[in-house]
């Protein structure tokens, strides 16, 4: 068969919608968590629940790093028609959330190490500190990580929306190709 002949890839794959879908899981889950511990009062619960938050930063860069590994190696589909402005906000959208998905779960652990802490991973292993404790250092790690995750949450609601537009006024069936058991 010549690539000529070659059927169009409408879809993702079963892979890289588990974990779209998989990250898109953990990244409301640490949002919430996050929102959660601001206002629970210092203690073991609160202490525990931060720690929740922390694996599951670490799960959103675990997961974007074998996301872009799956990328570099799958086929991706073609793209959803549309005009070349279009195309590259398309793009530009998901070269910042995949920015922001290193970006914000990083600066977390950068944080946390600035600390002098240790990472525990859902109580499996330990991320030992990377960097010296500095409490200047921690604090400016703390302003980047706050302005990233509420960057992510708005880039995340752009693209959600979009998607949703996509599916419901313009039909194209944008939406479809990274929903399991839906036909693009």
């Amino acid at each position: 068969m010549t690539a000529a002949s070659t059927p169009a890839v409408l879809r993702y794959d079963p892979l890289s919608q588990a974990l779209h879908w998989l990250t898109a899981a953990a990244v409301i889950a640490a949002f919430a968590t996050a929102q959660v511990f601001e206002e629970m009062v210092k203690g073991p619960a609160k202490t525990e629940m931060v720690g929740l938050h922390i694996s599951l930063g670490v799960a959103v860069i675990a997961l974007t790093v074998v996301r872009f590994a799956w990328m570099a190696a799958a086929s991706r589909p073609v793209p959803v028609p549309g005009s070349p402005l279009v195309q590259l906000a398309a793009r530009a959208m998901h070269y910042a959330l995949y920015a922001a998905l290193i970006a914000v779960p990083l600066t977390g652990m950068l944080m946390v190490w600035a600390k002098g802490r240790d990472i525990g991973v859902f109580g499996l292993f330990v991320l030992p500190p990377l960097v010296a404790p500095d409490r200047e250092m921690a604090h400016g790690f703390e302003e980047m990580h706050e302005f990233a995750g509420n960057l992510i949450v708005i880039l995340a609601g752009v693209h959600a929306a979009a998607a949703i537009f996509h599916q419901l006024a313009l039909r194209d069936g944008a939406l479809a190709r990274m929903l399991p058991g839906m036909r693009a």
